[in-house]
């Protein structure tokens, strides 16, 4: 049995009610909801029900259920009794399946992924701004002889403009307008209005789903709560489904989702949601609102038990968190972000504790500046190279501000030939899975294409080929007919000699059995509709399992393509392959993320920030800590605001938030100043969490000037930060 620490033992003791749980970064708190639940499955407490987890992660999933199943096999009972784990969206997902025709579709609804909704959403989005040039152009304040002109256009037309529309259409969903409501608000709204654009594409956007019988994610959280609330059987056998419910990373929660939540838990009445206000970093990015949870910690009705006690880190870098707290609090020069960061301070396990915190020799937290960003990446990858080379039972972590800043690091670290890998990024491996059976099917689409068949057996079946002999390849195919080299007279390739390019045996034997391979396929490809033969084509390159599992995807979105296009043949699949590619990668992500990622010792993981939020190193390097992604005033410089816009309209985004809290009720004076405070308050806790990472060291760098030579410098959080570093650093010289 496991040994708990203040907190952690009062969480334990619940068992019924409504409780909030605030928790520190690295309190523990997926270990005691694990012990939680099967506690109280081990009791009967639960009854004829089950307890629901709810949290953000695919990865956090597979993290409970193995904790919790840990929990109860430790009780002699089975792995997965009395319990479900889901994401919001498989919450969603679940709660539909109950009726399927409230939706007025089949049983077997499909959705459509990250990837087909941008593509979608793209594609409605030119057909808009051909026919609003004069509309969508206004904005921009750039004149147009100005030499700055046309890439402000082309940043404005190809990037910024289609991002907003697929940004807003996601934020409109997450206010649950019905359809009416929508034409209603487009009626009272100017045509110049970002917020008017939106909704017109928004439209236009949900008429294609509903012809297709599509659903967005979006779409899955909105119809489940309108189910919920209008059908009172389907609620009440949720309700008795499900007796207890928990919400992880409830900092992250949305208004939708914490209405599911309490609609699912109001007969019970057992809720319990544990999260840390301090961590909350999602706000400006997705409708998760950081005062949901707050308000919920403080409601009469609902019990408050906080983890405060963590044994992640050094005391040292813990001290260097709660300054942050502190300071935010009690100096922070904009008023209304001294509450940014609640006020509550990690606290160091006891020292007898079994696993007490790390502890170092020195003073091993530093800060360092560099002239310019070119220079901070180069000198950063050297260091944790060189870190790495010395230390490599450790594990390290570069933190970089952005995936543009995350690709130069890596190039960087790539021509250092130091190790690292992109965490969550899709592997070369991966990679090639999908490009070899892309191949294969182009191939098999056009037989007669000498070029697709040389393609197909160097890089599927001879990758080991220098690029001269690769060329060679293309020549003897063009000296030799495809039938005498696919299909030889018995069985006798057509040269009376091995030509010198292929003489070595491996080389040769690999292009023979890839001829023979071939020839296969080519039976099969007249056999076999197009999905059934991605399958047959993964089974027969005896892929692994996390290969076949691509191979599986991309089967089912031909499947669903076949499905939309009756007529279509392999040709045709063939063509169309290109477009299915961001749906492919939108899965492997997801598959990288369900698997989790856990810090191989002696490789540097490469992370943004924002995404390192549940992770820990015990070396992290924290790059980019400058003024300008690090703001502490609102008459600083944000990123979010588009430097080629009109004053008043180079926040799209928060224009569209703002107006659209107006028109259903919420009052907001000034859209864009409340967006600024959100903006530094957001970022105040991006830094916490990113100090929260490092175990044992951490070193913070920033540069002087951007790549337009503008002087930039240490964000102000920063200055205090290395005025408590250095204040530190001296009193433990003197020790």
């Amino acid at each position: 049995m496991i040994s708990l620490r203040p907190g952690q033992k009062e969480v334990a003791r619940y068992r019924g009610g409504l409780l909030a749980v605030p928790a520190v970064p690295g309190a523990g708190k997926t270990t005691v909801l694990a012990h939680l639940t099967a506690d109280l499955i081990q009791e009967g407490c639960s009854g004829s029900g089950k307890i629901l987890i709810v949290t953000v992660m695919n990865s956090a999933v597979a993290n409970f259920r193995s904790r919790i199943g840990d929990f109860l096999q430790q009780r002699g009972l089975p792995r997965g009794k009395g319990y479900e784990v889901k994401t919001l969206h498989s919450l969603a997902m679940t709660i539909l399946k109950e009726k399927p025709e409230f939706l007025l579709i089949n049983q077997n609804f499909r959705i459509i992924d990250e990837g087909g909704r941008y593509e979608l959403l793209n594609d409605l989005v030119k057909e808009w701004m051909i026919t609003n040039k004069n509309l969508w152009k206004e904005p921009i304040k750039i004149k147009k002889n100005d030499r700055w002109y046309q890439r402000a256009l082309e940043r404005w037309e190809q990037k910024d403009l289609p991002n907003i529309f697929c940004s807003g259409v996601s934020t409109v969903k997450s206010t649950g307008l019905t359809a009416e409501q929508v034409r209603n608000l487009q009626q009272r709204l100017d045509e110049r209005s970002y917020l008017s654009w939106v909704l017109s594409i928004y439209q236009r956007y949900n008429q294609v789903l509903n012809r297709e019988g599509l659903l967005d994610f979006d779409d899955l959280i909105v119809q489940a709560l309108r189910l919920l609330k209008e059908d009172g059987g389907v609620l009440e056998r949720l309700q008795n489904r499900w007796t207890f419910c928990f919400e992880d990373e409830a900092q992250d929660s949305t208004p939708l989702q914490e209405e599911i939540l309490m609609l699912l838990a109001e007969k019970s009445g057992n809720l319990v949601r544990v999260g840390d206000s301090n961590q909350a970093i999602l706000g400006t990015f997705t409708a998760a609102e950081p005062e949901i949870f707050r308000r919920y910690c403080t409601r009469e009705d609902v019990k408050k038990e906080s983890i405060l006690y963590s044994s992640r880190s050094t005391v040292q870098i813990i001290n260097l968190a709660n300054y942050l707290v502190d300071w935010t609090n009690n100096c922070h020069p904009q008023q209304e972000c001294r509450e940014a960061l609640e006020n509550r301070h990690i606290h160091p396990v006891d020292k007898s504790a079994p696993y007490p915190n790390p502890s170092t020799k020195g003073y091993t937290i530093g800060v360092r500046g560099f002239k310019d960003q070119a220079a901070e990446i180069k000198l950063v990858a050297q260091l944790a190279g060189d870190y790495i080379n010395r230390t490599p039972r450790d594990t390290v972590a570069i933190l970089v501000s952005n995936r543009y800043v995350q690709q130069d690091m890596a190039q960087v670290l790539t021509e250092l030939n130091v190790p690292f890998e992109e965490v969550g990024k899709i592997t070369n491996r991966q990679a090639k899975t999908i490009v070899d059976v892309e191949r294969a099917l182009e191939y098999l689409a056009q037989p007669h294409r000498v070029n697709l068949l040389v393609a197909l057996v160097k890089n599927v079946f001879l990758s080991q080929l220098s690029a001269e002999e690769g060329k060679f390849l293309t020549k003897l195919f063009q000296k030799y007919t495809l039938q005498q080299v696919l299909y030889p007279i018995g069985g006798q390739l057509p040269w009376l000699e091995m030509p010198d390019e292929l003489s070595d045996p491996a080389i040769y034997t690999g292009f023979v059995e890839g001829l023979k391979t071939i020839q296969k396929w080519l039976a099969a490809s007249v056999q076999l509709p197009p999905d059934e033969l991605v399958l047959y084509l993964a089974e027969d390159m005896d892929l692994d399992m996390e290969q076949l599992g691509i191979a599986h995807n991309l089967a089912l979105l031909i499947r669903q393509k076949m499905y939309q296009h009756p007529h279509w043949r392999l040709y045709d699949i063939a063509l169309d392959l290109p477009s299915l590619k961001s749906s492919v990668r939108h899965f492997l992500r997801v598959v990288n993320e369900q698997q989790g990622f856990e810090p191989t010792p002696g490789v540097i993981s490469l992370i943004t920030a924002h995404k390192s939020k549940g992770l820990e190193w015990d070396t992290v390097y924290l790059t980019g800590v400058t003024a300008a992604e690090y703001p502490s005033s609102r008459t600083d410089r944000f990123k979010s605001e588009m430097w080629y816009l009109k004053e008043d309209l180079n926040n799209p985004l928060a224009l569209i938030k703002a107006e659209l809290k107006s028109l259903t009720g919420e009052r907001v004076t000034d859209p864009l100043y409340q967006f600024k405070i959100d903006e530094i308050c957001e970022r105040l806790r991006l830094l916490y969490v990113a100090v929260t990472r490092a175990k044992k060291n951490l070193l913070i760098t920033y540069h002087d000037k951007n790549v337009f030579n503008q002087r930039i410098g240490p964000s102000l959080v920063l200055k205090a930060l290395m005025d408590h570093i250095s204040k530190e650093r001296a009193a433990n010289d003197n020790v």
